[in-house]
């Protein structure tokens, strides 16, 4: 386990919180195309795009500070496999059917099970 200082840890702090965030975020969203009364989930979509972009900017930073852990940077690494489901929403926020399909077929279960598989290594940083 690599020794961090506090501004490090702060981040990984951070970007755990984010996590958790992204992944309500996205079962608000998947619960969105069955329920009308879940106003704004276009703009919460809008929002976790984003927020993807801002973990795909912070995991270049944490492949770097754990360069010693192959394990983690691999898991960090697989981060691509989100991005490119979430490319696929690309021209598609327009066609609820397209959208429903990519969100609920491809991203929000690449996004869940990556942030199972970087969990493991975050939590022994975030829990001390």
């Amino acid at each position: 386990m690599a020794e961090l200082m506090s501004d490090a840890l702060a981040i990984i702090r951070q970007y755990a919180s984010l996590l958790e965030t992204i992944e309500e975020g996205l079962d608000y969203v998947e619960a969105s195309f069955s329920d009308p009364r879940r106003m704004h989930a276009d703009v919460l979509l809008g929002d976790i795009l984003l927020a993807l972009g801002k973990i795909g900017e912070t995991n270049e930073y944490l492949c770097q500070l754990f360069a010693g852990e192959r394990d983690f940077v691999r898991h960090i690494e697989r981060f691509a496999d989100v991005l490119e489901a979430a490319a696929a929403l690309d021209g598609q926020l327009f066609d609820a059917t397209a959208k429903e399909r990519i969100v609920c077929g491809r991203l929000s279960p690449a996004f869940q099970a990556w942030k199972l598989a970087v969990e493991g290594s975050l939590r022994r940083y975030v829990v001390q």
